[in-house]
């Protein structure tokens, strides 16, 4: 059974870059994070957040298709923000979402707490990320 699941990345260093999904379109859209123009800004690998924002999307889709089997109307938008450290660590982990997606939280909360990303030395200060997904019931 697979299920719909848009979402947006939202990468903010200095400057929020996104891509939005157009309205009506509901095939899933990924922003496209070009590492040649981010590296410089944020001294790290950006296909590393990449890689990492893929296994909150994992743990994001397996916990909405447990709650669709209860609550198969659920919706809503789940707003995943942290930080990354320059030795690596994730702080200031956050789950933001509508009471319909509630279940969700504790998963996805676990999932950014056991988060690593390597040490950058030349990262001076922490870099913020904020992931929203859009949750879309099947139709």
């Amino acid at each position: 059974m697979r299920y719909t699941i848009v979402f947006v990345i939202l990468v903010l260093v200095g400057t929020v870059f996104a891509q939005e999904n157009s309205g009506g379109n509901e095939r899933p859209t990924h922003a496209e994070i070009y590492p040649e123009d981010r590296m410089e800004a944020t001294n790290r690998d950006m296909a590393a957040i990449r890689g990492k924002i893929n296994e909150i999307k994992e743990v994001v889709q397996a916990d909405y298709e447990v709650l669709l089997v209860t609550n198969p109307e659920a919706t809503g938008v789940i707003t995943v923000s942290f930080s990354i450290t320059p030795e690596g660590t994730v702080t200031d982990a956050s789950v933001q979402c509508p009471e319909d997606l509630a279940s969700l939280q504790e998963g996805v909360l676990a999932k950014l707490e056991s988060l690593e990303f390597e040490a950058e030395a030349e990262q001076t200060e922490d870099i913020p990320v904020t992931v929203p997904f859009t949750l879309v019931p099947p139709q």
